[in-house]
């Protein structure tokens, strides 16, 4: 009956630690996104600022709901180069991200929140660990608070 106590205090307690684990890396990761937002606003108001005014845009015949999808097409993809030329511009943003990232699939598979295969688990560690020996290799890799 002891032995079982035991048990149950360590799984309680390893639950807790992984849930402490998780709510850290959400943390971190509400981090990289603020952090991304930021250099996202001062990326795209440079940009604004080193264009000339552009004439509105003529009309087309194409009809309207397809004209919008375009337009938001354009939008998202403006946006994702953007975001891409920021985070190649920012390498401790980037590697940061992707650690955390990884990292947060140990917790939410343990957790039974998300189910994955141990070698998606096994990779997202590792990749983590090669992610983080870098960051110790190249201090200023790392990224400042």
């Amino acid at each position: 009956m002891e032995a079982w106590v035991r048990f149950s205090a360590q799984s309680q307690g390893r639950e807790r630690l992984l849930r402490y684990y998780l709510f850290a890396l959400v943390v971190n990761l509400s981090r990289d996104a603020y952090e991304i937002r930021l250099l996202l606003e001062r990326a795209e108001a440079a940009r604004k600022r080193g264009k000339s005014p552009q004439k509105s845009p003529q009309k087309s015949p194409q009809p309207q709901a397809e004209g919008r999808i375009q337009h938001l097409r354009l939008q998202l993809q403006l946006q994702l180069q953007l975001l891409l030329q920021v985070l190649r511009e920012n390498p401790p943003l980037l590697l940061d991200l992707l650690r955390n990232a990884c990292d947060l699939v140990i917790p939410l598979e343990k957790l039974g929140l998300c189910r994955s295969s141990p070698g998606i688990v096994g990779f997202c560690g590792l990749t983590s660990s090669v992610l983080s020996i870098i960051t110790i290799l190249h201090p200023w890799l790392k990224l400042k608070p």
